[in-house]
């Protein structure tokens, strides 16, 4: 492939995700440290290195990686994860963090410190995600602060958080959301950079002519979807469709729009208060028997049972 190809083929990937990023929280961190955070689905976590060092890694693994100022380690699906002061893994401690609901709190960054210092939060990838790029990110995704172009991105933004963390002003919690959000899209970029040469899924994802299909379903999820009208929208014949967007999310049209359409109900169902006949009509279901009984098979509860339990 050109150059050029693969420069937009990562951004069709990048604008099929579009992240939104939350600064959540700053800290001075005096070994021995040990820290646990929970799983989190709905929420994709990330921690930058501000100064020192500290191991992170997956529970249950040996492996873990050590960052080092400029690092981010980002955890794309909000699994669980730990870091610590040493690769020992000692004295955890379990947290839940972040969550939207919670404060941010940031403490200063003193230069002439040596202790290790995190800026730690979250960010929210678009609803409209398809789930098969997000299912392609490693569980753990690592951003290394080196000597190439993506290291110098890092530096730069370093300087900036620094600043910040050093002299907080009114707009800070703003301007590190916005500076924590370009290091996410960079990490995730130069891991599309290294890895989209060699994975034929995620080049058949961002071809153009997928993203208009993904587009418009993820647009008009509620519209009477056939093969034959996604086919027509991508321009080739109907089996030609099939095979290349199967390659692409690893499913069939039929079953993306019946699975986009449970993820959409879910969504309404958590986020507002509108009735179940509603989020059915919404969710591309004319006959509230119809989605009552998919919406049992896919999640194993009634919509009436998923809201009152506010399930992820």
């Amino acid at each position: 492939m050109r150059a050029l190809d693969v420069t937009e083929a990562i951004s069709n990937l990048l604008d099929l995700m579009r992240v939104r990023s939350t600064a959540y929280i700053a800290k001075n961190l005096t070994a021995p440290w040990g820290v646990h955070i929970d799983e989190h689905t709905n929420l994709a976590r990330f921690h930058f290195v501000i100064s020192g060092a500290t191991w992170i890694g997956l529970p249950g693994t040996q492996e873990t990686t050590k960052l080092t100022k400029g690092d981010i380690a980002i955890i794309p699906d909000g699994k669980a994860h730990e870091y610590f002061d040493s690769e020992d893994r000692t004295d955890r401690q379990s947290k839940n963090y972040p969550t939207p609901q919670t404060p941010a709190r940031f403490e200063l960054f003193d230069r002439e410190s040596e202790d290790t210092h995190l800026l730690c939060g979250y960010f929210e990838i678009a609803a409209h995600t398809p789930p098969a790029l997000i299912s392609r990110l490693p569980d753990l995704l690592i951003g290394k602060h080196q000597n190439t172009s993506f290291g110098k991105k890092l530096g730069l933004v370093v300087d900036l958080l620094e600043q910040e963390l050093s002299n907080p002003s009114g707009g800070s919690v703003v301007t590190m959301n916005r500076l924590t959000e370009v290091l996410c899209i960079h990490t995730i970029q130069d891991w599309f950079e290294r890895t989209l040469p060699e994975d034929q899924n995620l080049m058949a994802l961002s071809d153009p002519k997928t993203k208009l299909v993904l587009d418009r379903i993820h647009e008009a999820p509620e519209a009477h979807w056939s093969v034959e009208a996604l086919a027509r929208l991508f321009g080739q014949s109907r089996t030609a469709f099939i095979a290349q967007f199967k390659l692409a999310t690893g499913m069939t049209p039929m079953h993306y729009v019946r699975t986009w359409r449970m993820k959409l109900a879910q969504k309404l169902l958590r986020d507002t208060q509108l009735s179940i006949d509603e989020v059915a009509f919404k969710s591309g279901y004319n006959d509230t028997n119809a989605f009552n009984r998919a919406f049992r098979r896919q999640t194993g509860k009634s919509p009436g049972a998923y809201r009152r339990s506010g399930a992820d």
